[in-house]
């Protein structure tokens, strides 16, 4: 066997493909009762979903780190006089969540933004961490599954309404 060799530029993310495949598993895990894993899928296809949307529809690009920005959320860095507003990478949940809010909000007027502001009222990910995928699964209980197996979904069924009513802000 070779060992592979790493392309000199890397391809660009697939989140939309990514959020329905860890749905998929995620559904399969909880069917399997494998609590953690079912979890922990369940917030990576949120994630990719949420990116997906950001991408496709809000104005998200990938920058040269190949990690999605916004313009729209951003920090403000220099002195006075010399400020400079920097574009902050989309990272992840929760505070992925709020990214979405704060593009969502400002496009709620039409296109878009007002397909997504129904999904951004209540972060059904609040306290969900990626680092529960090492935890022993007891405070993992169904209905904690269940509210976030339903969030990636509703995610994934409103990229793919927005891709059906066309408002893609990138081919």
């Amino acid at each position: 066997m070779t060992a592979s060799t790493p392309s000199a530029t890397p391809l660009p993310p697939a989140f939309a493909t990514a959020s329905r495949n860890h749905y998929r598993a995620a559904t399969l895990a909880a069917e399997k009762d494998l609590r953690i894993s079912a979890d922990h899928l369940a917030g990576l296809a949120a994630e990719c979903a949420v990116k997906a949307i950001l991408a496709d529809f809000l104005g998200s690009r990938l920058n040269t780190r190949n990690r999605l920005e916004n313009t729209e959320v951003a920090t403000v860095k220099g002195t006075p006089g010399n400020r400079k507003r920097k574009p902050q990478e989309h990272g992840h949940l929760p505070e992925l969540w709020e990214h979405l809010t704060a593009v969502a909000h400002r496009r709620r007027g039409g296109g878009s933004g007002a397909l997504f502001t129904q999904l951004i009222w209540n972060n059904p990910f609040t306290g969900w961490d990626v680092g529960d995928r090492y935890c022993d699964g007891t405070a993992i209980t169904d209905t904690v599954i269940d509210r976030h197996l339903k969030a990636a979904y509703d995610l994934i069924a409103a990229h793919e309404q927005a891709s059906i009513l066309g408002t893609r802000t990138r081919a």
